[in-house]
């Protein structure tokens, strides 16, 4: 008489069903996790580009003329990862020049501050948007994922680490 060897189709059936399983609760982990790593690469960004402010302000005594972009000739870039290609970015920086007085400084007027703004595109898998700010004080604000977010306040807004 031969033995048959083999699965038998409850068995297949809760194999399938624990990996069904393993892959529910990895997935949003995994995204977790990769929505971490990207806000403490552009906290990275964002220290590095004010640093690059600062340098600019040693050199020429002021802010003014500074630039984010992805030209050479930017003060720094505003795409976070900053050797992302466009398109690909999870964060695009902005540089906000202002006046003593806390405006925006218009071209030719004195720049005696600015601010840095990080805001999240699309590439999360939430597909939710969140906001990091540093300012020429070194101070900090974050506006975690929600629906268009845009901006972050800094002295009302949580700060990040």
């Amino acid at each position: 008489m031969k033995t048959q060897n083999g699965f038998t189709l409850i068995e297949l059936m809760i194999a399938v069903a624990l990996v069904a399983i393993l892959t529910m609760i990895s997935v949003p982990a995994y995204q977790g996790y990769s929505e971490r790593a990207a806000r403490a690469n552009v906290q990275a960004d964002l220290v590095s580009a004010a640093a690059a402010m600062e340098r600019r302000k040693a050199q020429n005594f002021t802010y003014a003329g500074a630039t984010a972009g992805t030209a050479t000739t930017d003060t720094f870039s505003s795409l976070s990862p900053n050797d992302a290609v466009a398109g690909k970015e999870k964060y695009n920086l902005s540089l906000i020049l202002l006046t003593a007085g806390g405006s925006v400084a218009a071209p030719g007027s004195v720049v005696a501050r600015y601010e840095i703004l990080a805001v999240s595109g699309s590439n999360f898998a939430t597909g939710k948007s969140e906001a990091l700010k540093i300012d020429s004080e070194g101070r900090k604000c974050y506006k975690p994922l929600g629906a268009s977010v845009t901006s972050c306040t800094v002295g009302t807004d949580p700060t990040w680490k």
